[in-house]
């Protein structure tokens, strides 16, 4: 028997990357509860963010936030894990990188050398006009634990001279759809994937097969390790190549849409729809 587990980023992919809409997705969401297919939400947003929006989507699985900075499981979820994890109230927590706080302080001293602007350094108001934002979600994006999102405005050169000096402190900055983000070294949404996947392996002797599915630079790592990857068309850049992994999947449609379309694929190919 093979079992499947799916790992999803949200903005661009699962969620339009416009309108924030998850609308075209819902019945295809529907049909993997209804096969009882794991669904990990796998994003760059906190875990503030996910409070309401899991509840729109109904959402019961774990999940992982600011690009594979931390793992989140429910508390009523059966999984068993072999290690001591953080008690976040209603969930445990597997963390991965430093806290925010020492990211900035690291990043201070650079204000004068590149050109980029921090969540930190940013009014909700500017953070709702460069995303789109609700001013709601707007202040729940800014409630981050692990990461430093930033506006990168230099050059790609300069970029690379920034991860340079960042390095030695094993710090790292991923590219994502609007934002850099500065993170531990070890924060990655395929390293958070991996270590999940390898919970769920262990419940049970079935073979397990992971599916992801992204849009952007900052989702590679997590479709080159996976089973299956999805690349999500994006209607505002293209396609991110994966390397070595010929065998990706390339969307039809753009965001939620695309994404409906894979999730219907790979039910009706293995026969569970």
């Amino acid at each position: 028997m093979t079992s499947f587990l799916i790992f999803t980023d949200l903005d661009g992919t699962l969620l339009d990357h416009h309108t924030y809409s998850f609308k075209p997705a819902q019945a295809a969401l529907q049909s993997l509860k209804t096969v009882s297919i794991p669904c990990v939400i796998n994003t760059s947003k906190t875990f503030a963010e996910l409070a309401s929006l899991r509840k729109e989507l109904h959402h019961q699985d774990p999940f992982i936030v600011e690009n594979g900075s931390a793992v989140y499981i429910p508390k009523h979820s059966t999984l068993f894990v072999d290690e001591i994890l953080e008690d976040c109230g209603d969930y445990w927590r597997k963390s991965f990188g430093p806290k925010r706080q020492r990211l900035i302080e690291l990043t201070d001293s650079q204000l004068d050398h590149y050109t980029f602007k921090r969540y930190s350094d940013m009014t909700h108001q500017e953070l709702m006009s460069i995303t789109g934002l609700s001013e709601a979600n707007a202040k729940l994006s800014m409630q981050r634990e692990f990461t430093e999102p930033m506006v990168w405005t230099d050059s790609n050169t300069a970029l690379n001279a920034f991860r340079e000096y960042l390095a030695p402190f094993d710090v790292q900055i991923q590219k994502g759809g609007r934002f850099a983000h500065l993170m531990g070294q070890h924060c990655d949404k395929a390293n958070a994937m991996l270590w999940l996947a390898e919970v769920y392996a262990m419940q049970s002797d079935d073979a397990l097969t992971t599916m992801a599915l992204g849009d952007g630079e900052n989702d590679i790592g997590m479709l080159s390790k996976a089973d299956i990857p999805v690349v999500i068309r994006s209607p505002v850049h293209a396609p991110p190549e994966v390397p070595n992994r010929s065998d990706a999947w390339l969307s039809d449609g753009y965001g939620p849409e695309g994404w409906a379309q894979a999730i219907n694929l790979l039910l009706t190919k293995q026969g569970i729809l």
